[in-house]
């Protein structure tokens, strides 16, 4: 674990209480919110790990007029509109559209978007 980290990603604007399944304060999700006290080192230092990716899927979510819905594909974290696609951000930087059913996958490079850019191209999809 990272000595110079605080104990919980907590920043004190939870929204879980609220009815979210992703913190919109710290990227955890609900689960992960509830047994933080009961998680191992390793699988805290997981959580820690995948939250940088997540405030980017929350800040594409919102900019989309959504919440974030979290699912796994393929091993891999990804976000999930209402309409049913599925987009996130890839090591270098890529934006990656699924659609709902067997569509094949979209992407356009990300690292020169602004968000309202990626966000428009996500719901143009």
């Amino acid at each position: 674990m990272n000595a110079s980290r605080p104990d919980s990603p907590c920043i004190a604007l939870c929204s879980t209480a609220l009815g979210d399944n992703v913190c919109r304060g710290c990227a955890r999700t609900f689960a992960e919110v509830g047994q933080w006290c009961f998680l191992t080192t390793d699988e805290r230092e997981a959580v820690w790990r995948r939250l940088p990716a997540r405030q980017r899927l929350l800040q594409l979510a919102a900019a989309c007029g959504a919440l974030l819905e979290l699912d796994i594909r393929d091993g891999a974290e990804w976000g999930r509109l209402p309409g049913g696609g599925h987009y996130r951000l890839d090591e270098a930087g890529w934006l990656r559209w699924r659609g709902a059913d067997a569509e094949p996958e979209q992407a356009c490079d990300g690292a020169g978007l602004t968000l309202e850019q990626a966000a428009s191209w996500l719901l143009s999809r």
